[in-house]
């Protein structure tokens, strides 16, 4: 992807906007989806991060799996522990804390130090290995999990900022995961002008991201009308939805454990008063907004029409789908674990 990395920007805009005329795309979206993947090829072949990395989050829903029709512009990464010196303490962060000071002093320590790493090592190697393209800048903005990687638009766009966001997570479980290639919209509609534009990636399951989402959407169910909900949330009850015309629902909901670990991993690492992560199991399980955050959320899902491929489900119909999935869950999933 070096070639057309390296290409003129009259050049590179010509093949986006022929990319993006066949797709009947946004143009931006074609050029930031190959510095999507351009980035991740330079991420996943960079030999300091070999076998220490997982790629996760929505755009692994679009662009591994193939199951959502949203542009996904950031790039959700799972760091090894032991970048950050865990390995080598001999600490275990799985280790039960005995009590929850104890857990909420380790996480906070935790942070701090993913956070050293990213500035002082990972920010600079990844400023190294986007070297060869110049017009490239990586940038640490107010959030210290954050890189975000600026690159040379071949043109102007009020919708999409050219910036690829790299959002670390070192606080993230690494399994199950499997060995995928991605590649990008413009090689798959002119492969001739591309010289090697797949790009192996090692990313979570579609599985665990359906639980990761589904306790999302339990935990927004119990937010007090009282604390804003984040800007875009509606794309969690989107990729929910569309996750259940797949296979990849039948195959959570017939895993239990799955949702265990992640119910689990989130009590223990992303503690929060108010989510109830201990109804977020079959017969108490909620995906269903409050009247209130269904307004919030409309508006929301409104708002990020530019960011679909096609006419996307109305909300009402997520809604409506969310609601049989919750029934599933708890009947179904129910009956199975008794």
């Amino acid at each position: 992807m070096d070639k057309v990395a390296g290409l003129s920007a009259r050049q590179r805009s010509e093949l986006f906007e022929e990319s993006a005329s066949l797709r009947n795309l946004q143009t931006a979206i074609i050029e930031k989806d190959f510095w999507v993947c351009w980035l991740l090829k330079k991420l996943f072949n960079a030999r300091e991060l070999k076998g220490k990395m997982v790629f996760k989050g929505g755009t692994s829903l679009s662009k591994v799996h193939g199951l959502i029709e949203r542009f996904s512009e950031d790039i959700d990464l799972v760091l090894a522990w032991g970048l950050i010196g865990y390995g080598e303490e001999g600490v275990d962060p799985w280790q039960e804390m005995p009590s929850a000071n104890q857990q909420n002093r380790f996480n906070a320590t935790f942070n701090e130090k993913a956070a050293k790493y990213i500035r002082e090592t990972l920010c600079p190697l990844v400023e190294k290995i986007t070297s060869s393209v110049d017009g490239i800048e990586c940038v640490i903005p107010d959030d210290p999990h954050v890189i975000e990687v600026h690159y040379p638009a071949a043109f102007g766009s009020t919708a999409f900022m050219p910036e690829v966001k790299l959002e670390i997570g070192p606080l993230a479980s690494w399994v199950p995961q499997g060995n995928h290639i991605v590649r990008p919209y413009a090689a798959e509609d002119f492969p001739q002008v591309f010289d090697d534009p797949d790009c192996p990636v090692v990313a979570i399951t579609a599985e665990r991201t359906f639980w990761e989402k589904a306790t999302i959407l339990h935990q927004q169910a119990h937010r007090a009308e009282d604390k804003p909900m984040p800007s875009r949330y509606s794309r969690h009850y989107y990729d929910l939805f569309q996750m259940t015309s797949s296979n990849v629902a039948t195959n959570a909901i017939a895993d239990l454990s799955l949702l265990d670990d992640v119910v689990k991993f989130k009590q223990r690492f992303y503690r929060s008063p108010w989510a109830s992560y201990e109804t977020a199991k079959p017969g108490s399980f909620r995906l269903m907004p409050t009247a209130a955050g269904d307004l919030v959320l409309r508006k929301d899902y409104n708002a990020m029409r530019p960011m679909f491929f096609s006419d996307p489900p109305t909300w009402g119909d997520i809604i409506a789908g969310l609601h049989v999935l919750e029934n599933q869950i708890n009947t179904i999933a129910k009956d199975k674990a008794e």
